[in-house]
């Protein structure tokens, strides 16, 4: 389903990402991955997660597609801000789907930068009904572009 099978180097156009990853006029937010419940994981979804005060003055949750920077290297995410509802959870949660990767990095720093706006949170009736929406998130973030307006207009 995914068409990036290494990390985005040197041109992200080449590969398609429709942005420079390296790009220092977007605006990059940054933080330490933390140890989560591990639910993402259980569904086959792992997410890197984010302490959510780091967008505390992004007022629109829901899920975006973004850029990752994780040392030299640059991939494409999908990003979950706002509460799990399929959880009855209330508070604002911040996680990111890192496309294309598949290594423990709990303790890191990482980088990201929102792109487009995909969807606002949604409950699901089942486990299948979350597992395909969080598919379609993925082809979504496969596919937008990330530009310096999608971070302007936040």
């Amino acid at each position: 389903m995914h068409a990036h099978k290494e990390p985005l180097l040197g041109d992200p156009h080449d590969r398609d990402t429709g942005s420079a990853a390296d790009d220092d006029s977007l605006q990059w937010f940054s933080g330490t991955v933390q140890l989560g419940d591990q639910y993402g994981r259980t569904l086959g979804f792992p997410t890197a997660n984010l302490d959510p005060t780091i967008l505390k003055d992004i007022e629109a949750e829901g899920v975006y597609a973004c850029l990752v920077r994780l040392g030299s290297s640059c991939y494409r995410g999908a990003l979950y801000l706002g509460p799990r509802i399929v959880l009855n959870e209330t508070k604002r949660v911040l996680e990111i789907h890192i496309l294309e990767f598949d290594k423990t990095i709990y303790g890191e720093v990482l980088s990201f930068t929102l792109g487009a706006f995909l969807r606002p949170p949604q409950n699901f009736d089942t486990l299948d009904e979350l597992k395909a929406q969080f598919g379609r998130d993925i082809d979504a973030a496969l596919a937008a572009r990330i530009s310096h307006s999608d971070v302007g207009r936040l």
